[in-house]
């Protein structure tokens, strides 16, 4: 079974009061079915564990806890539009090359580096993300 397709992009990583760089990245686009049905699974999963952890005293808490937990990650299941799974670019401050973890991609993505701490951004143009859009 094949995975979904990663695109390349290019973009530009932005840092207030310096030249802003250009980055490539690796974009997954993550379909609707995708993303309900990890959505799903994740409450499903704590629909079934919300009545074990209700056993532990002050049962409501964690019933309604574990049910705002599911609610949240399934949320976030549910939002991944695209999933950033590279970076090639480097920093706009010191120049040390930027590393991201695969994870969903926002609109613009803070970027942290690595050796001197500034937060970027990592800005696409929507009309690249809109053509690489699965569904």
């Amino acid at each position: 079974m094949d995975g979904p397709e990663d695109f390349e992009l290019e973009g530009e990583v932005i840092l207030f009061g310096f030249d802003s760089l250009p980055v490539q990245a690796g974009i997954t686009p993550r379909s609707r079915t995708w993303r309900v049905g990890g959505a799903l699974r994740t409450m499903a999963i704590f629909v079934v564990i919300s009545p074990f952890v209700a056993i532990i005293p002050p049962h409501a808490v964690w019933f309604i806890g574990s049910l705002l937990t599911g609610a949240v990650l399934a949320r976030k299941r549910y939002i991944e539009s695209f999933t950033i799974t590279r970076l090639i670019g480097s920093c706009p401050k010191c120049g040390t090359a930027l590393a991201v973890k695969s994870q969903r991609l926002r609109i613009p993505h803070p970027v942290s580096c690595d050796d001197c701490h500034h937060e970027s951004n990592v800005r696409f143009s929507d009309d690249s993300l809109r053509e690489i859009a699965a569904d």
